[in-house]
């Protein structure tokens, strides 16, 4: 039976609230140190300011911190990010890592449930959606980390997305946390930087963002799965890997993050990259061409992301 886990502290509009403390303890928890020292130093606010609205990602509901140090985050953002990562969590582990077991003749981990993929991709339309136009999250027919059974598969992934959404949104409050610590806002604004010039401190932003991740992690595949969805969940915004004028293509910032992590060719992370340029193939009908068969993920990644450079 579904149980709503909602407490009269989790303000908010969306089945996300019940998540908004997670955050903020495993963030100082794991980097404490640091974060005592930029606040001492008034470089980072104490309070992530949580702003509620009923609008979509192109509202400007993305998360940015202010040359005081205050980061802001918004309850649509936090929305799409769960949604994606359960889509494709569960798109990874229903359709491809249990069907891979299948065929080597291994017993996977648990029965394929295709109910349970078919619904997620359900969800990660709703996820694309909520880019240009904010709708309300059905809590009784949609995975949500508010309302569910937590006895079911559903229930189960539920779980563990939340765990997996928690990294992913550390790594993108550390991007925020490392351009304060670097004291980039005001060296756009005392210099006048060119357009390329922010777009070096972006990458040296993800990049300590990265390191303070990865310094105190429980699990490193999960950390770095994590990374993984939250620079390739910029994808599915537009047809193209234009990052803007002031941010760096998006498969820059993901081969910066592969540079730094240097993964075996059997890492997971390779999938997920390959679902991720595969599901965003379909959204904008990109028709790219592959092989029959590859030897690894990661060559089949490199030959999609040419097609779609």
């Amino acid at each position: 039976m579904k149980v709503s886990v909602k407490k009269d502290t989790h303000n908010g509009i969306q089945p996300i609230r019940v998540l908004k403390h997670n955050l903020t303890h495993r963030l100082v928890e794991r980097n404490t140190e640091l974060i005592n020292e930029l606040q001492l130093n008034f470089k980072l606010q104490s309070h992530i300011k949580y702003h509620i609205a009923e609008l979509p990602l192109i509202e400007k509901q993305t998360p940015f911190i202010e040359s005081s140090g205050q980061i802001n985050i918004h309850e649509t953002f936090l929305s799409y990010i769960w949604s994606i990562t359960f889509s494709m969590f569960v798109m990874h582990e229903e359709g491809i890592a249990i069907p891979d077991y299948l065929k080597q003749g291994i017993e996977p981990p648990k029965k394929q449930n295709t109910d349970i993929l078919d619904l997620s991709k359900e969800l990660f339309d709703y996820s694309k959606s909520l880019i240009r136009v904010y709708t309300e999250w059905d809590k009784d027919y949609f995975p949500n980390p508010e309302y569910f059974d937590e006895k079911t598969d559903e229930g189960y992934y539920i779980l563990r997305t939340n765990d997996l959404y928690v990294e992913v949104l550390n790594f993108i409050l550390y991007h925020e946390i490392a351009h304060a610590e670097y004291e980039h806002i005001n060296n756009i604004q005392l210099n006048s930087l060119s357009n390329d010039a922010i777009k070096d401190l972006e990458l040296e932003a993800d990049s300590r963002a990265i390191d303070l991740m990865l310094i105190n992690c429980r699990n490193r595949n999960a950390t770095v799965i994590a990374i993984t969805i939250g620079l390739a969940s910029m994808l599915f915004s537009r047809n193209d890997l234009y990052g803007g004028t002031r941010h760096p293509n998006i498969d820059v910032r993901i081969e910066n993050f592969l540079q730094k992590v240097n993964l075996p060719d059997d890492s997971p992370v390779w999938t997920f990259l390959v679902l991720f340029l595969k599901l965003w193939e379909q959204q904008f009908s990109l028709n790219f061409k592959q092989k029959n068969a590859y030897d690894t993920y990661k060559e089949l990644y490199y030959e999609l992301l040419e097609q779609a450079k």
